[in-house]
């Protein structure tokens, strides 16, 4: 397999270590704090379910639990181990670029001139809030109990890895913003070499 979906990963994943449904999905997602490397909305959890249901990849069965309403419990079926196993060596996972949305709007702002400075400024400022509380939301988390007491496992490992990148992603916005402080705006556009001549036989 070429091309897979690390969120149908994450998902069929989960799925395989045990009958399950959309909501303790999401319950899992967040106490092991999986949702600090893979954004899943419950939505998105219950549309991705559908869509392996009818690939045949999970079997839905409903069940009920008391005068609670029918859920759907999704069961991975033999095909879906098989397609779990590619998935999990699909190139296209091996080789993705760790990258950010928010890359893409610097790059924007950057290269265009739809923004004044001023406006320019303050997305970074916005920017900089933002990581700043996920970095105070990590260490709260790192000293949760249930982490500080609990096994060297795998969400600790995930934990730690964030709160790097957290914070190295916060030095480097101070980093751009103490440029453009000093350089302005305009040191960050690259330029493009228009006027070179065009090959001719």
């Amino acid at each position: 397999m070429e091309r897979a979906s690390a969120k149908e990963l994450f998902i069929l994943g989960r799925v395989s270590l045990r009958p399950t449904y959309g909501h303790e999905i999401m319950r899992t997602l967040r106490e092991s704090r999986a949702d600090l490397w893979v954004e899943l909305s419950e939505k998105h959890v219950y549309y991705i379910l559908r869509k392996l249901d009818r690939e045949g990849l999970v079997a839905a069965t409903g069940e009920r639990s008391g005068n609670l309403p029918a859920r759907k419990v999704y069961t991975i079926t033999e095909m879906g181990r098989s397609v779990l196993a590619e998935m999990m060596i699909a190139d296209s996972l091996v080789r993705a670029v760790p990258y950010s949305e928010f890359d893409v709007l610097l790059g924007m702002l950057a290269y265009t001139d739809l923004l004044d400075d001023a406006a320019k400024s303050d997305v970074l400022l916005r920017r900089r809030v933002v990581l700043q509380e996920q970095l105070d939301g990590l260490a709260e988390a790192t000293e949760d109990s249930a982490f500080a007491s609990g096994p060297d496992g795998f969400p600790r490992l995930m934990l730690a890895k964030v709160l790097r990148n957290v914070s190295a992603e916060l030095d480097w916005l101070d980093s751009i913003a103490a440029h453009v402080a000093g350089s302005g705006w305009a040191s960050l556009k690259p330029t493009f070499a228009t006027d070179s001549p065009l090959a001719t036989d």
